[in-house]
């Protein structure tokens, strides 16, 4: 699913309210809205991966992933009973690519510079810290949303 058309929307009706107040503050509010475009892409993330937990809890037997695919959002429904990839057998790392937006990048390493940790350490603690597991036959299975 496209996020631009939703976010165009918006822009386009605050827009038009804003033609009501005057040029002045129209010209100002344009601005602002420029200024405020990441942060309105990251809330309709998050009431995306919200709508993602909600969907999935009426759903018994069924997971609801949230992924981003060249920046926009995707959800991805399976069955738990689909198999999980096979766990590395020695190894205590595991490498993944996650591509994410830049602002979304951003916006993570100014958070892990104010904390003082690096971007890579500042990502594995917050989904640590997110993530909730259970032991089902010796496999480890994410059983929650990961909100960065």
């Amino acid at each position: 699913m496209q996020l631009e058309p939703a976010i165009n929307a918006l822009e386009t009706a605050v827009e038009t309210q804003l033609r009501v107040a005057g040029p002045e503050t129209s010209e100002l509010g344009t601005e602002l809205l420029a200024a405020l475009q990441p942060a309105i892409r990251q809330s309709l993330l998050e009431v995306i991966s919200l709508a993602a937990t909600e969907i999935a809890s009426q759903l018994p037997g069924h997971r609801v992933d949230l992924r981003l695919v060249d920046g926009d959002p995707e959800l991805v429904v399976t069955t738990e009973t689909e198999p999980l990839p096979p766990a590395p057998e020695d190894d205590d790392e595991a490498r993944i690519t996650l591509r994410l937006p830049s602002y979304l990048k951003d916006l993570i390493a100014e958070a892990a510079a104010t904390s003082g940790d690096s971007l890579n350490s500042f990502v594995i603690d917050a989904l640590r810290n997110r993530a909730q597991t259970t032991q089902k036959t010796g496999k480890t299975r994410l059983m929650t949303t990961i909100d960065l």
